[in-house]
């Protein structure tokens, strides 16, 4: 009869738990950022009298959106850390703090069983490493997802409270106008230009031929515009604002996760103030400007023109425009903007023929095609190796976690200090304060040097790879193929074009008429 042995059961409680904790704030204040420190000092005191447990580090995210994980750079790192077996134990403030989102959270929680490491949320008295944990933490999560959408809402009501109130004021002003004191200001030199506007409009001129003006007399410019554009003709002929008036909530965040800004075409209320600062222009000039774009609206536009096509707004031309649809004659065309509003003198590009672009890209993609195995792969290798190289052996980014890691340990250090009670007091509150600013500093500086492009570059051209080993050569312009590969073409010439591929590849193509 076989002899059978007993093993006993691991008693947990004699091994070392490596633990760690995350932490995340809502802002970017200095006095939410401090708190990292005394996250740090808060979790060193309540590990302190355990004995088998050791503090492996602080993850700490700051003024970043709890919606989503994807943007949250240390809860990343704290999963990677997961991943290579660091930590057996998380520990978090809440659920809330952890995500905000159901689906992030139990991702997350589930992917950390898998992987042996529990994580306990205080506030809610939850630990994944129970059985019946994750029922409980999708409940709790649920909670922390409706938590912030109420916050949202609430918010939203304030808004929408100070609105009908009149006391709304928005962060920025139209063109013409700037903020002095909290109170709105006319800028005399934006509102001659302003004026110009209406006056030219009035007189016939589109605007087209306004913004050209504009650029010919090097008029001031709005501040995120590089030149005037017929758009930003067309948004101040059509702002109340210029006669002093304000209409309220013309864009409106949706109510559910995640929150997106959407143009109000009437899903929402709005609220049309009148006389709420000084006008640039009289009223009369301003309702005969909306009667003339009414007119020219119904005249010059029809519905086609909001239909798009496979190449729009994916050619740029060499001087920087963009290029138009336009059919001339018997064939469709595409042409740069800047030369058909009879600026030639600075583009020289004349129209192409849409077919001579589409023939191009299927010269480009089947020379890609037969040839992709020495054009894209030996590239995929060589990004793999940068990309590990620079997360790996980055100095800047070592030397910034080491002085992370060290002003980690020296809180750690002075909190066990001054709980011992060798410290003075005085001493502990300065020496705390310069640690937890160096900190902050430390950081910041992380946060701005993390740079996830080569990343995103390697899994484009992994992607591409895959599109190429599927595909056979086509005879056709294939649209999906073509959005697929192509992020936009810039015509470098009446006869060639170079086409930019996602992962960073440019390809030039001649056009053959």
């Amino acid at each position: 009869m076989a002899e059978i042995t007993i093993i006993p059961a691991k008693n947990r409680s004699d091994e070392i738990i490596r633990t760690a904790a995350y932490a995340r704030v809502s802002s970017d204040s200095e006095d939410q950022l401090n708190s990292f420190a005394a996250q740090i000092r808060y979790y060193t005191e309540m590990l302190q009298n355990s004995t088998n447990t050791v503090f492996v580090d602080m993850y700490a995210d700051e003024g970043i959106t709890g919606t989503s994980t994807a943007k949250r750079t240390e809860f990343q790192r704290l999963m990677n850390d997961c991943r290579k077996g660091k930590i057996d134990r998380i520990l978090a403030k809440s659920i809330s703090r952890f995500a905000r989102n159901t689906k992030d959270s139990l991702r997350a929680a589930r992917e950390l069983k898998t992987l042996g490491v529990s994580v306990y949320f205080e506030k809610e008295n939850i630990d994944t490493g129970e059985i019946s944990s994750e029922m409980l933490l999708a409940i709790y999560s649920q909670f922390a997802q409706e938590e912030s959408m109420s916050i949202s809402r609430n918010c939203r009501l304030g808004i929408k409270k100070r609105m009908m109130d009149g006391t709304y004021k928005t962060a920025t002003v139209p063109y013409g106008y700037d903020y002095s004191d909290g109170k709105v200001v006319v800028n005399k030199e934006q509102a001659n230009i302003v004026q110009v506007i209406f006056n030219e409009y009035l007189n016939g001129k589109g605007e087209f031929e306004i913004a050209a003006l504009l650029n010919s007399l090097n008029s001031a410019k709005p501040v995120s515009a590089k030149e005037w554009y017929p758009q930003i003709i067309s948004s101040i002929i059509s702002n109340e604002w210029y006669i002093g008036d304000r209409l309220l909530q013309k864009k409106y965040s949706e109510d559910t996760i995640p929150f997106k800004r959407k143009v109000n075409h009437g899903e929402k209320e709005q609220y049309y103030i009148s006389s709420t600062h000084e006008p640039i222009i009289s009223k009369e000039i301003f309702n005969t400007a909306q009667t003339i774009r009414k007119e020219r609206v119904q005249i010059y536009y029809r519905p086609a023109v909001n239909k798009t096509y496979p190449l729009s707004r994916m050619i740029k031309c060499r001087c920087g425009s963009g290029f138009r649809r336009k059919k001339i004659r018997d064939h469709i065309s595409w042409t740069c903007k800047k030369h058909d509003r009879n600026l030639s003198e600075k583009c020289d590009i004349k129209p192409i023929r849409e077919k001579f672009i589409y023939d191009a890209f299927i010269r480009m993609f089947n020379k890609i095609q037969r040839h992709y195995n020495d054009i894209l792969t030996p590239m995929q290798k060589q990004l793999e190796r940068l990309y590990d190289e620079n997360r790996t052996n980055s100095n800047q980014l070592v030397e910034i976690r080491k002085e992370i890691a060290d002003t980690k340990q020296q809180i750690h250090l002075l909190t066990m200090l001054n709980l011992q009670g060798t410290l003075d007091s005085v001493y502990f509150t300065k020496s705390s304060q310069e640690l937890d600013q160096k900190l902050v500093i430390a950081q910041k500086r992380l946060n701005a040097s993390l740079d996830d492009e080569d990343k995103e570059r390697l899994d484009d051209i992994k992607r591409l790879i895959g599109i190429f080993e599927k595909a056979n050569p086509i005879s056709e312009f294939d649209e999906i193929v073509f959005k697929q590969t192509v992020k936009h073409i810039t015509v470098l010439s009446e006869i060639e074009i170079r086409f930019d591929l996602i992962g960073g590849i440019k390809f030039t193509e001649k056009l053959k008429r």
